[in-house]
């Protein structure tokens, strides 16, 4: 049988079509007679359906007649198990206890919609896309506070199961499924749900999914494996170009949400690896590389820092992407001084200063290696001249002029000339450059 007889419908290339079918086939199929292998052999069907839609491939692929060779997922799993509890309650005269009535009235269509969420979750492509879920929840099924409230906490468990989705589409969900709203409290066998929504809809993590598309074909499965491969290096001067067509995102968006899970959980090491791997399947992903940045530049700051050269390819390619960024044209310079290359170093921070005469911090940087290069003299001077200027650089850009960066860039620069006083003021009385009673 091949997937256009499974789905019941003629070979097509609609996404859309396509999940409609699977939906309508699932739902057709009586409790009784649901079996793991039938439901094996309508997602295989689904899944190289879609792949046909997208690629041309597997347009008259035949179902294997063993489907042991498949697996359920664990996001499937957690969708199946609600909807077949809930289907089990739409059998003529059997128990809904503690189900409201005007639930108990829409229970099919319930199903349908449960149903149709999980051929949308199973659909990374499609998942990704916010407006697919807003056309999906236009129903007046979720006018219905009750309705609302049966489906709650069982979708929260089945989207937490398969939690690679856009932040907008987390936060969608959860204003709609009112899982945040204090009025409606999630109970404490539900804590790490609701630890797990927390991350996914902090501001902090928005991480874009707008680069992904696919379209061509993947031989190689997305690894299901928790730990990632002991790799130290990432192939940083072999730049991959960003439009990529043989790019698995799927599984590169996984690696990224492993890095980012392991950095919340301070598991430096973890995240380093998973960044590696991240960055060699595909670089083009600006976020990777600014939450790969945030991550090693505080170990750097902090002394830590043990893979330089891993940070100063992370370093070069947000300039690919942000060439007048002046943080990493900074960082840039201070990984010269990090091998150093002290008389280079100093070179590069005039330039910048020059080039950035409102940037306060060129100038501290510039005099952290003119003291790590034995010139105090030009250490002081330089601290000096930083504490001159201050108060005339923050009054130029606190009314939102400025020599040399942009609007949005203004009031960034304000707080790091802040920061840079206050660690003026800190070396003082660590007796570095700028204290009279600092001796060399």
């Amino acid at each position: 049988m091949n997937i256009w007889e499974v789905l019941q419908i003629s070979k097509n290339n609609n996404v859309a079509q396509i999940r409609n079918a699977y939906v309508d086939v699932l739902c057709a199929t009586k409790v009784e007679d649901f079996t793991v292998e039938g439901f094996l052999t309508m997602r295989e069907a689904y899944s190289k359906a879609l792949l046909f839609a997208r690629t041309g491939d597997y347009e008259d692929y035949e179902i294997p007649e063993d489907v042991a060779s498949l697996r359920v997922s664990k996001g499937n799993i957690a969708y199946i198990e609600p909807i077949l509890g809930i289907r089990e309650m739409t059998i003529a005269d059997a128990p809904k206890p503690g189900v409201a009535p005007e639930v108990a009235s829409r229970l099919n269509d319930i199903v349908r919609l449960y149903t149709s969420m999980m051929a949308l979750h199973d659909d990374f492509y499609s998942r990704i896309e916010i407006d697919n879920w807003k056309g999906l929840m236009q129903t007046d099924l979720l006018i219905n506070m009750k309705i609302i409230h049966f489906m709650r906490l069982p979708v929260l468990t089945s989207c937490i199961a398969n939690p690679l989705l856009p932040q907008a589409v987390w936060v969608f969900l959860d204003n709609l499924f009112h899982w945040s709203d204090q009025l409606f409290s999630i109970p404490k066998d539900y804590e790490n749900e609701k630890k797990l929504l927390a991350i996914e809809t902090d501001p902090k993590w928005d991480m874009s999914f707008s680069r992904f598309r696919l379209t061509k074909s993947l031989a190689t499965p997305i690894s299901k494996d928790d730990q990632p491969i002991a790799k130290t290096t990432w192939e940083h001067k072999r730049t991959k170009k960003p439009t990529s067509t043989n790019v698995d995102f799927e599984q590169y968006a996984t690696y990224r949400r492993n890095m980012r899970n392991a950095i919340i959980d301070r598991n430096n090491e973890t995240a380093e690896k998973w960044f590696i791997m991240a960055a060699d399947l595909f670089d083009g992903d600006p976020d990777l590389f600014v939450i790969g940045y945030e991550f090693m530049k505080g170990f750097r700051n902090d002394g830590f820092l043990t893979n330089k050269e891993l940070f100063q390819g992370v370093v070069e390619r947000l300039l690919d992407f942000y060439p007048e960024h002046i943080v990493f044209l900074i960082s840039r310079a201070d990984c010269i001084a990090d091998q150093k290359q002290y008389a280079q170093a100093i070179i590069e921070y005039k330039k910048l200063a020059a080039r950035f005469p409102d940037s306060l911090l060129v100038l501290y940087q510039l005099a952290e290696v003119y003291q790590l290069s034995g010139q105090e003299g030009e250490a002081k001077k330089t601290v000096k001249s930083i504490e001159k200027n201050y108060p005339a650089v923050q009054a130029l850009l606190k009314t939102g002029r400025s020599h040399s960066l942009d609007a949005a860039s203004v009031k960034e620069q304000y707080l790091l000339n802040e920061q840079v006083m206050k660690n003026i003021e800190r070396d003082k009385l660590k007796g570095r450059p700028g204290n009279s009673s600092n001796k060399k």
